[in-house]
């Protein structure tokens, strides 16, 4: 059980945070070819020059949250594998 959850809790972040980085690059990247700007204050196109910020500049702490929940799923699934092994070996004995 602990390792099931653990391979959730540590890929979702990631699928999450993929999911929402690429909607936002679609947005910018249908503005590009429009020959205008991505606002990402406003979330829409604009004539003028924009300022450069990345999204993890703009989303800090949903990234390093996300980030800090994969970990904590990584620990979760490496300690089920490890109890998991250790009742294996006592089953062969």
């Amino acid at each position: 059980m602990l390792m099931r959850l653990g391979a959730i809790v540590f890929a979702l972040p990631g699928i999450l945070l993929l999911v929402l980085y690429g909607l936002e690059l679609s947005a910018v990247t249908s503005c590009q070819e429009l020959g205008l700007n991505y606002d990402v204050v406003t979330q829409q196109c604009s004539p003028d020059e924009q300022p450069f910020n990345t999204f993890y500049m703009r989303n800090s702490t949903l990234v390093n949250s996300m980030m800090l929940l994969s970990v904590a799923g990584a620990l979760a699934l490496s300690w089920g594998m490890l109890v998991r092994g250790m009742a294996q070996q006592r089953r062969g004995q």
